[in-house]
Parts: C-alpha cells; structure tokens; sequence
C-alpha cells in the first residue's frame, strides 16, 4: 500500500508542484491550502507523512506540528521552511519534527527527508513488532519461548543504537552490546552515573516520568563517552509492564545525534550569518571612519592627542574585526582540534596577556591563581586560547556594566584526571532564563554590542575537547563559568 503524504501549504503553486513529484514517487498525496484544514484531516484520516510550511494564516506550521503530534503522535513531520524562519526551524525540532527543508524546495533535500521519515517509521514498526511478539511469547508460555527469546536478544545486542533496561531506581539492569562499547558501564551503575559523573537523577529524566504514567518520553542530552568525548543523544523511553499492567521496568533507546545536530546548527545560522555579520561589519565600519576622521584632522592641526585618540579607535576596531573574522571562520568551517602538548603556565600567560591590558583601562581587579608546575595539556592551543578570550571578554563587559569595583577572579585547579578553570565575575550577573541560552548561537545579552558568536563557539570548542562548560550566576550579583578539561 502506498504511503499516504499530507502536503499543507498556502501557495497553490508549490502545492501542484509537490503533488506531481510526490505522486511520481509513488506517494498517495492529499493537500490542504491553510493549518486549520489540515489539522481536521489529520482528526478522522491517518497520514504516514505531512509536509507543512512553517508560515501561513490562521494556524501556523508550528502550531499544526502540535496538534498532530498530540492527535497523531505516529505521524512524521517535514517543515517547509522559507527565508528567515530557521529559528521556528529549530524549534520544529525540539518538538518532534523529523527534519525541514528550505523554499524553494531542492528534489534532492526533499528526498533526503522522506527517507529518514520512513526510517523512523520502519524502525518504529519493528520495535512494535517485536514488542508484540514478546508479549504474545510471555504469554502462551510455549516451547517456543526460548528460541524467539534468542532472537529477540539478538536483535536487542545487535541495535544501532544504544538500549538500556533499568528499574526504579534507574539503575542499569540489561545493555546492548555498543552501549558497553562506548561507555564506562559496570554492572550496577545508575544511568545518570553513567552518563554524566553524577550522583543524582538529570532534571525532566523521561525514564521517571515513564514510570509514572506508562507513557513514551523524550529528551536529548550531551553525555561523556568511554573516550572523553561529548556526544548529543536523543532517548525515547517504552515502559514493560508485567501481568497485572505495572511498570516493571523502562526501556531506554538512546541514537547519537551529534553530527545531524551540528548539520542543523550550520544549517539554521546560514541565513542568519549575512545579516549578523553584516551589522556587526557595518557598525566596525561606521568606528572605522570616525577614527580616520580624527586622525587626519589632527595631523591637518598638527594635534597629537587628537590623532592618538583616533588610532586608539582604528586600533580597537581592527581586533574587533579580526575576532569576528576569527569567529565566523571557526562557526562555518569544519574544524578539527589540531592538537599539540602545551604546557599550563604558557597557556595561563597568553590567555592573561590578551585580556588583563583591557580588564587595567576599565580598572578592573584581575585574579590570577593557578598551580606553578610542568602540567602538559594535549590540545589545540589557538581553539582553547579564543575559548576563554571570549568567556573572560564577556566578564569584562559584564563588570563595566556595572557601578561598582569590577572583580574578576580566573582560578585553576587539578582534580585528576581533571582540570578545572573558574572564571568568576562580580558584573550584571543573568536572569535565570537567560542561563540555559547563553551558549545557543547568536544568542546575546549585550544588544547591539554582541554578535552571540563568541561563547557559541567557546562551549563547542570545549566539547570537542572532551570537556564540559556549565554556568552559574545571580542577577546583579556574580556570573561564574567552569571549564572541565581532561588531563590526558
């Protein structure tokens, strides 16, 4: 039976466009001109697939992606996404989304999409399946039950993707074989141990809130594998139940998302770069001439201060241009840690030596504490440099906001096999709502003065050092980040 495609869109062009080539492709297709209609096919008919765009009148695409995956969870979503509606793009997907492609839509994209809405189709119905199958085994208590149990293993050790069963006190009590592969796993351990070094449940855990309602729960997070590395993965939990209906056990499936995530990142900051980069150069420009203004009316009258005040300008419009051709060029292109052994005191210096002048003219108290000894970092020394050239920039700007003494505090400890870095300032502090965007991409908290480049690319750099980056703060009171870099 051909699968059946919902095509919701408010150009009638597009719609007859995407028919033909979806039915050439073998798609049962049905359209809708506005959310609204489409919302109430999607209430009395099931559809495999629906492609919707993200604006039209009335009911948006975003709000029709709710409604059908709170009326028709089964159903997957393409978003059709036109100039400048990344971010709803993004938010698309957080909600569930399977993926979405930009107007005017390119065959092949398109193609790429309908194929991983049937993966997950394709691997929802097996998980069914042999979900089903268990069941009816459990039940009929057959011969039968030790060789579909054998099968129903192998599959389970052979998954992909990661598999965890764990009981009520989330502690691991079956895996698949590549979860013991990648992770530090030993037989008792809890999966917020496993995956994060902690020593308490991860906040909105959807394994707790399976076992609290019997539903299917989602979530992604970064977790630490075998080898150090930080990797995105997106979990969906399935409750097992026993004979009387109770939650017995939760099942975890657990796919590495990192490389679609970071495609996505690239992908949604494309149409935002122009116009970013574009205010940013224009404004560097606008400080540009008037520094070059001062400068040759000083020489017309012979006025060194006035010429030495204009090339103070040039000279910090220059670094403010080269940090942002730096940050664009470590966004957009494909990078690499190009490692090397570099001892901690240099690095301490040259991170110290490009900030403390800057942290001195704002009369700004920089502390330095860090051990004094020939510990060696394994890294990519130009990465982490702008790392915390940014992280620290950002202290600065958050101190002379204020109106008070700024403080800032930069302290280094060694807890093996660990390196810790606390940056610490007494500035403007954030709002608790602030807290969780302050590494999202072009995500600022300074108006028009930020590019929200800068810790973006810091926080990825990091990660791809196997490290952690986490942020406590306090409104007018502190901001503090920590940094947690491996030794070896």
């Amino acid at each position: 039976m051909a699968a059946k495609v919902l095509l919701v869109d408010d150009e009638e062009g597009i719609r007859k466009v995407l028919t033909i080539y979806l039915q050439d492709l073998g798609y049962e297709v049905s359209t809708a001109d506005n959310g609204k209609k489409a919302a109430e096919k999607i209430d009395w008919d099931f559809f495999d697939i629906v492609l919707t765009d993200i604006r039209m009148p009335g009911m948006d695409g975003v709000s029709l992606l709710k409604h059908i995956k709170k009326n028709s969870p089964d159903t997957e979503v393409i978003m059709i996404t036109g100039h400048g509606d990344f971010k709803l793009a993004i938010e698309s997907l957080k909600l569930d989304a399977i993926d979405f492609i930009s107007k005017p839509v390119d065959n092949d994209v398109l193609d790429i999409a309908l194929k991983r809405a049937h993966d997950r189709i394709d691997t929802r119905k097996k998980i069914l399946t042999y979900t089903k199958d268990l069941e009816k085994l459990v039940k009929e208590k057959t011969q039968k039950l030790a060789e579909s149990e054998k099968r129903y293993i192998q599959l389970f050790n052979e998954s992909p993707g990661y598999l965890t069963i764990q009981d009520k006190n989330l502690t691991i009590i079956e895996t698949n074989r590549i979860f013991k592969e990648h992770f530090n796993y030993k037989e008792g351990m809890t999966c917020y141990d496993v995956y994060k070094g902690r020593n308490s449940p991860c906040p909105d855990c959807p394994v707790i809130k399976t076992f609290k309602d019997k539903g299917s729960h989602t979530a992604e997070m970064d977790v630490v594998l075998k080898d150090s590395s930080v990797r995105n993965i997106f979990i969906q939990t399935s409750a097992i139940t026993d004979s009387k209906g109770q939650v017995k056990h939760v099942m975890e499936m657990s796919t590495d998302v990192t490389m679609i995530r970071e495609l996505q990142d690239h992908l949604a900051s494309l149409g935002l770069h122009i116009g970013s980069v574009s205010h940013g150069l224009k404004q560097l420009l606008t400080g540009l001439d008037g520094g070059s203004y001062l400068i040759e009316s000083g020489l017309d009258k012979n006025d060194t201060r006035q010429i030495s005040e204009g090339w103070e300008i040039v000279k910090d419009k220059i670094l403010k241009t080269r940090e942002m051709v730096l940050n664009i060029l470590f966004h957009t292109k494909k990078r690499e840690p190009d490692r090397s052994h570099v001892l901690l005191p240099e690095l301490i210096k040259e991170i110290v030596s490009s900030i403390k002048p800057r942290a001195d003219q704002e009369n700004i108290n920089f502390k330095v504490d860090f051990p004094h000894n020939t510990i060696s970092l394994y890294i990519d020394k130009m990465a982490v440099l702008a790392a915390f050239s940014s992280i620290l920039e950002n202290a600065v700007d958050a101190c002379i906001s204020k109106k008070k003494k700024g403080e800032i505090s930069f302290l280094i400890r060694i807890e093996d096999p660990h390196i810790i870095f606390a940056i610490k300032d007494n500035g403007k502090g954030l709002d608790e709502n602030k807290k969780d965007k302050i590494f999202n991409l072009f995500f600022s908290d300074k108006g028009n003065k930020g590019t929200g480049l800068g810790l973006f690319i810091a926080s990825r750099s990091i990660k791809q050092h196997g490290g952690t980056i986490t942020i406590n703060s306090q409104l007018n009171k502190y901001t503090e980040f920590i940094v947690t870099l491996p030794l070896k």
